[in-house]
């Protein structure tokens, strides 16, 4: 599934442990945000009460357009980059 256009990386942040790299993917209007390892992980996800108001099929279509989105920030970062 392609990204959405509508949605925006929001941080590139050092993970818990020396040397490692999250992404933070957040929706347009924020109501949806995942955090991303190097591997591809999603180690974090939250939910607004608003996001939960939405359809459940928009609610799927979100949460994974943000996790793609947010592994596809790591294409060419190679782990020496971390």
């Amino acid at each position: 599934m392609p990204a959405d256009p509508d949605l925006q990386t929001t941080s590139r942040i050092p993970g818990p442990r020396a040397g490692s790299v999250l992404i933070s993917h957040s929706s347009h209007d924020g109501a949806v945000s995942v955090l991303v390892a190097l591997d591809g992980a999603v180690v974090d996800l939250r939910i607004t009460e608003s996001a939960a108001l939405r359809p459940p099929g928009q609610l799927a279509h979100d949460i994974l357009g943000c996790i793609h989105a947010a592994q596809e920030a790591f294409r060419g970062i190679s782990v020496s980059d971390s």
